[in-house]
């Protein structure tokens, strides 16, 4: 997720977006006395902020670059105030965002999360951690289900993302980027993935809070995919390469620390 935006006190230029992001930048000139940039987060969860700037002839009133957790709020928060110090004096301005905090999360110890398909039901696990097919140096498990099959949150949370215009799927990695997604924001700062859902599969929207064991969409096989199935994981916020965390599930009596590739599990 990126943005940037530049501005210009010799002709204002930004760029244009073709739609809402969760969290927007705006500038305000207070006529030669000093330029303030603010944010302002529309979403329903937190966002880190990382804002760079390049001055000629001003200065910041915070250090920079500057990385910031924006939370949800119906005002905005001011982020730095630039200050002319000659003339003539110029500024441009990038940003980034990134889902959840950065800077600052722990995981709940040992929780136990429910198998991510309705109760009652059946499937065989085509992945797991570290799989060869597309789990390298990752955690996270796939699940062989027919298209259109049901998909429950494995835990609360809220429903930070969605892709579903996706119709579009095949074994290679040049697919990886038209799986259909729906991610849940968990109360401990961490967030699940459910990948490769059909194409309008969703049956929540961004914003939504969703209890463990809810449906949330029907599966499919759109993005990297050799078959239709579900792919699960749950994320630490990142700036970087995704950093996917192990997890426990709730399987009958049983608390098992990882699903075994080719084995078959009931809810």
């Amino acid at each position: 997720m990126r943005l940037s935006s530049l501005l210009f006190l010799s002709g204002i230029s930004t760029t244009a977006f073709a739609q809402q992001k969760p969290v927007l930048i705006t500038a305000t000139d207070y006529k030669g006395s000093g330029v303030i940039l603010e944010a302002k987060n529309i979403s329903s969860i937190p966002y880190t902020l990382v804002l760079t700037c390049t001055l000629q002839n001003m200065e910041p009133s915070t250090e920079l670059p500057l990385r910031k957790v924006i939370e949800p709020a119906k005002k905005k928060l001011t982020l730095t105030r630039l200050t002319p110090v000659g003339q003539p004096y110029r500024y441009t301005y990038n940003y980034r965002y990134y889902l959840g905090n950065t800077l600052s999360v722990t995981p709940t110890a040992d929780y136990v999360y429910d198998l991510p398909f309705a109760a009652g039901q059946e499937y065989a696990v085509m992945q797991g951690n570290n799989g060869a097919f597309s789990h390298l140096n990752k955690l996270a498990v796939d699940f062989s289900m027919p298209e259109g099959s049901i998909v429950c949150a494995a835990r609360a949370g809220i429903v930070a993302e969605i892709k579903q215009d996706s119709n579009t799927g095949c074994p290679t990695a040049s697919c990886k980027d038209m799986g259909n997604y729906i991610i849940l924001f968990h109360e401990d700062g961490t967030y699940a993935t459910y990948v490769h859902f059909k194409q309008n599969g969703s049956l929540v929207q961004p914003g939504q809070q969703v209890a463990a064991g809810a449906p949330i969409g029907y599966s499919g096989n759109t993005g990297w995919s050799s078959g239709p199935h579900l792919h699960f994981e749950v994320d630490l916020p990142s700036e970087q390469e995704k950093i996917t965390l192990p997890v426990k599930f709730r399987v009958g009596s049983q608390i098992l620390g990882e699903l075994q590739q080719g084995a078959r599990y009931k809810r």
